[in-house]
């Protein structure tokens, strides 16, 4: 079953990225996303990490949703995105 955004607010950027959370059906799924995939992608864009995420939440969710349905989940039970999710866009 895809995840669903369950708040709009986020927490971060910090030490460990930007951490959001996601519901499948009335269960909460704790998801963060690492700097380091922030900053590969902000790289082509010139943005910050909360930039970076904010212009690219829609994708970012997907690849959580992607992710859980698959059953990767960290030793929480959460999702935790790192840069293997998210290639480094290239400048044309």
């Amino acid at each position: 079953m895809p995840l669903e955004r369950s708040k709009d607010q986020y927490t971060g950027p910090g030490l460990e990225g930007v951490r959001f959370m996601m519901r499948d059906g009335t269960k909460e799924v704790r998801c963060r996303v690492s700097l380091e995939a922030l900053a590969d992608r902000g790289n082509a864009t010139g943005l910050n990490a909360a930039g970076v995420f904010e212009s690219c939440r829609d994708e970012i969710e997907q690849v959580a949703s992607a992710k859980y349905d698959r059953g990767q989940l960290d030793y929480a039970g959460g999702v935790y995105l790192t840069s293997v999710e998210f290639p480094p866009h290239r400048r044309k």
